[in-house]
Order: structure tokens, then sequence, then C-alpha cells
């Protein structure tokens, strides 16, 4: 189990993500990345780097149907100022997602 399917479960809050750092760190878990340890895309965990905020908004994409966060923040940029920013940060790692800005 990665730490997003585990706090979809309920089995691990938010504040659990140092725990399954030093999981990691300490099986290495044979070659698999960090950020798919956790259950991340790659620019989910960029963001989350930049503004550890991001988690929570990754959990509640993951719980409309298992979207991307950048999927969920396309949806609901203009709802509020918090969406709107991390949609901007969203869009600065539009490569990474694999697609274009916009």
């Amino acid at each position: 189990m990665t730490f997003v399917e585990d706090v979809l479960r309920g089995r691990a809050t938010l504040d659990d993500i140092d725990t399954y750092r030093q999981r990691w760190d300490a099986t290495e878990e044979d070659g698999v990345e960090y950020h798919t340890f956790l259950g991340l895309h790659w620019p989910e965990y960029a963001m989350y780097v930049e503004d550890d905020e991001v988690l929570a908004y990754v959990i509640e994409a993951r719980r409309h149907g298992g979207q991307d966060l950048r999927t969920y923040l396309a949806a609901r940029k203009d709802t509020s100022p918090a969406l709107a920013g991390l949609w901007d940060l969203a869009e600065r790692y539009a490569g990474e997602w694999g697609c274009s800005a916009g």
C-alpha cells in the first residue's frame, strides 16, 4: 500500500508522511522512486516539495474518481484563490504532466 492509498482507507493521516519516508529510507523498496512509494505522480510530488498543502488536494482529487491533481485543479481552479494558486503551480509543471500549459 502507498501513503495515498493508506490515507484514503483511513489507515494513515497526512501527518504520517514522515513515517513513510522513514520506511522508504529503511527499505529503499527495490529501486522504487519515493514519489511512487507515496502514490504520487512525479509532478504532484514536485508540487508537494514546493507546498506541503498539496497533499490534502491530492487526496481530495483521488476521492473524486481517482483523478490526478492537475485534472482536479483544472475543473476547480476558478472556485477559490487557493485552488487558483495551486493551478498556477501545476502549470509550472505542465511539461511533467505530459501536456502543454494552458
